[in-house]
């Protein structure tokens, strides 16, 4: 009997499985790779991170050392921001047309540090008035400076923003307790204690938007009040809007005037500093940005630096804070 063969096709299975091999391979290659090329970018990123986090935090350091150093006078300069005076020869400017007055200008911006770039910025929290110190008359003045005009609303809001900060429940004449924040929907309490964050300002009665922030280049609370317990405000730095409120019109004029002619209108010095640090890895968009506010307090053995606020994780290189007076 003669015996049939049968021709297998094992040849082109074994052909077909050795071509699924190598696409699977060739798969698994792509994927490690892309994988890789992941894991080398988060890492560059994350020490890019630490470096420029670093890189801020020297700079606020140098903030420091700066409002440490001896000082006769805080005031604002067009060109340099925050300057300090007098000091010692060889580090003075002389603004135009002054007097024997001369001053600190330190570089503050692109700094090369190591790895990358440092910028600061130093702002004087004095310039501004302490909300929690207040009175009905300043608080009035500032409503009127931000475009309110009707009278009985200038009222409300005013004596309703005394009664959030006084400790009573007693609201005063057109202000507002318990009573009117309890029939609300929904209802709440008035603080009743100091402010730490002037966004609170947006639950005082008849307070919205517009009023506390401010609108198209229209000014709000915010640009003329802090939450910090400034003792004295500085002519020196107050923005015009501001000395007009606190000073009489005249007065407010010959502040300028001299703070034009000679840089600066008196001895005066600040305690609370808001400093913005960024450090900035070189051949690259990293960043990282720090706010800090401190307070310079005398002591016999030497002033001495109490940190009342800190931002180390500002996003979007913004940090509300900045606006609302966050402590």
């Amino acid at each position: 009997m003669k015996k049939l063969k049968i021709h297998s096709n094992q040849n082109g299975i074994a052909l077909m499985v050795v071509l699924w091999v190598l696409v699977l391979l060739m798969g698994l290659a792509t994927e490690f790779a892309f994988s890789m090329k992941g894991e080398v970018n988060t890492t560059r990123n994350f020490k890019e991170d630490i470096q420029t986090y670093h890189l801020a935090k020297a700079g606020v350091h140098m903030a420091m050392a700066e409002i440490l150093s001896p000082a006769s006078f805080h005031a604002l300069n067009q060109d340099f921001g925050l300057i300090m005076g007098p000091t010692t020869k060889g580090s003075d400017k002389k603004p135009s047309n002054s007097e024997e007055v001369s001053y600190r200008s330190p570089i503050r911006q692109n700094i090369k540090f190591g790895p990358g770039v440092i910028s600061y910025s130093i702002k004087d929290e004095n310039s501004k008035i302490p909300i929690n110190k207040t009175t009905r008359d300043i608080l009035v003045k500032v409503l009127t400076k931000i475009g309110i005009e009707s009278k009985d609303k200038k009222d409300i809001i005013a004596d309703s923003i005394l009664d959030w900060i006084d400790s009573d429940k007693t609201h005063r004449l057109n202000g507002a307790e318990n009573d009117f924040y309890q029939n609300l929907s929904p209802p709440y309490f008035p603080k009743n204690a100091p402010i730490e964050n002037l966004d609170e300002l947006i639950k005082v009665r008849e307070v919205d938007k517009k009023t506390l922030y401010g609108f198209d280049k229209r000014k709000g609370l915010i640009d003329f009040f802090t939450t910090y317990n400034v003792e004295t405000i500085n002519p020196n730095t107050a923005k015009p809007e501001i000395l007009s409120v606190i000073f009489s019109e005249t007065q407010a004029k010959t502040i300028m005037k001299e703070r034009e002619k000679k840089g600066f209108y008196d001895k005066t010095t600040s305690s609370y500093f808001r400093i913005r640090s960024t450090g900035k890895a070189e051949d690259s968009p990293t960043n990282h940005s720090i706010s800090t506010v401190i307070q310079k307090i005398s002591k016999k053995e030497g002033p001495i630096l109490l940190t009342h606020y800190w931002n180390d994780n500002i996003l979007n290189n913004q940090d509300r804070s900045e606006l609302t007076g966050n402590q």
